[in-house]
């Protein structure tokens, strides 16, 4: 029997071939640079034309957009080096023959491989006028990466004091000490004005027992809606982490908010409650996953609503201070489920989650109404939760919200530490 042999074409042999000499691939030595370092490309399987080239870019630009960019030269394979940039996310493309089709890409970060940026201070109370180090790790290495400190609030370039880090991705400043009152220390890269991480802490005179500062133990309208309001945005941040996406931007919000929240905790002196842990909580935010996030603040909700619990605050008129943390941290959750779903009806699932907060709104109201007359448990039914956009119940909560932040801050009610 004869054997068949098939001849393939030759041009399979040919595109073959093609295929396999011009796999194209840029790569790098290492995933992360520090800011100024010389950056060298790896390159093999180009074309060999003499203006393929190779660029560095912003991930996620129109793959004409470059920041720097150098042609090879015709080389199949070789390297190409690139001055160091400053601390960002960047890409690495490769083209051919001067085209704007990038044929291979990859990833790298110019800045610190510790992804746990953070300042931090060694204890969360001051005397007035003692020095304050602060520990910073997680720095871009930039010169004029800086810290300060600042009033909880105030907008982000705004400061009391500050200091450039002078290149370090880690280490302390000294600030000298500061009058009594609430601060929070802030992180910054290159000279900018973006807040990257905040730190609460207070200067006072500290009570032995609890570590807080040294106040009356009555707190009357102006503590109370501090204290309302700063478990409002508690609640906020409860919500908001568990149904919008989690964006840098969303992280920065719910850092800021959280400063607030240490500020009114902070003015209820009798709680053992310690707010080290919610800047801590804030300052490890950026590395969690949505799980995390979630199960750790509501952990936190937890611990602070057991403090105040033992605490045993007594309130006038028989009302609260338990009632009231119930009204602002479920109101704030329902918000911001709202907000996540505005311009659409909210899904079934979430909409059985917000009634289920709202439940306690009422609750909370109605057992702190003898604080806050001029507010009814019968608002909360007025909640359209169904409606198929959430613009209208996330309108009527925010109204609910106003008039029990004015109720409280116009209220005679105070309450006291037992």
């Amino acid at each position: 029997m004869k054997k068949i042999v098939y001849l393939l074409p030759l041009a399979f042999f040919s595109i073959a071939l093609f295929t396999l000499t011009f796999a194209q691939s840029v790569n790098l030595t290492k995933s992360v640079y520090a800011p100024g370092e010389r950056i060298v490309v790896n390159f093999s399987g180009f074309s060999g034309n003499a203006k393929d080239w190779i660029s560095i870019a912003q991930p996620g630009s129109a793959d004409d957009k470059y920041i720097v960019w150098e042609y090879i030269n015709g080389s199949r394979s070789g390297s190409v080096s690139f001055n160091g940039l400053p601390y960002a996310n960047y890409e690495i493309r490769g083209y051919y023959n001067n085209e704007s089709t990038v044929r291979a890409r990859a990833s790298f970060k110019v800045g610190n491989a510790d992804q746990n940026l953070s300042v931090s201070l060694s204890k969360s109370v001051y005397p007035p006028n003692e020095r304050i180090v602060v520990n910073f790790s997680g720095f871009s290495g930039n010169a004029k990466d800086w810290i300060s400190i600042a009033q909880p609030g105030s907008a982000d370039d705004k400061y009391i004091l500050w200091q450039y880090t002078n290149g370090k991705q880690s280490g302390t400043v000294d600030f000298a000490g500061l009058p009594e009152g609430n601060y929070e220390v802030r992180s910054y890269f290159n000279n900018e004005s973006v807040i990257k991480s905040r730190y609460a802490f207070t200067v006072g005179k500290a009570s032995p027992t609890t570590g807080k500062t040294g106040r009356s133990g009555r707190f009357c309208n102006k503590e109370l809606s501090l204290f309302y309001s700063g478990v409002y945005g508690l609640g906020l941040c409860w919500g908001r982490l568990g149904s919008d996406v989690i964006a840098p931007g969303t992280i920065t919000d719910v850092q800021a908010t959280l400063t607030t929240t240490i500020t009114a905790l902070n003015t209820i002196t009798c709680l053992d409650f310690d707010v080290q842990k919610i800047s801590s909580y804030s300052a490890r935010l950026p590395g969690m996953s949505r799980v995390q996030a979630v199960n750790e603040i509501d952990l936190l909700i937890k611990e602070i609503l057991g403090s105040i619990q033992r605490a045993n605050i007594s309130c006038d008129n028989g009302a609260g201070l338990t009632s009231l943390y119930l009204i602002g941290i479920h109101l704030g959750a329902s918000q911001a489920i709202c907000n996540t779903f505005v311009c659409r009806a909210i899904p079934m699932d979430w909409q059985t989650n917000l009634r289920n907060h709202l439940s306690l709104v009422s609750r909370g109201i109605s057992e702190y109404s003898a604080c806050i007359p001029g507010v009814s448990p019968s608002l909360v039914s007025t909640v359209a939760v169904g409606s198929p956009n959430a613009y209208i119940p996330f309108s009527t909560i925010v109204a609910i919200h106003i008039q029990v932040l004015w109720s409280v801050s116009l209220s005679t009610c105070c309450c006291s530490c037992k």
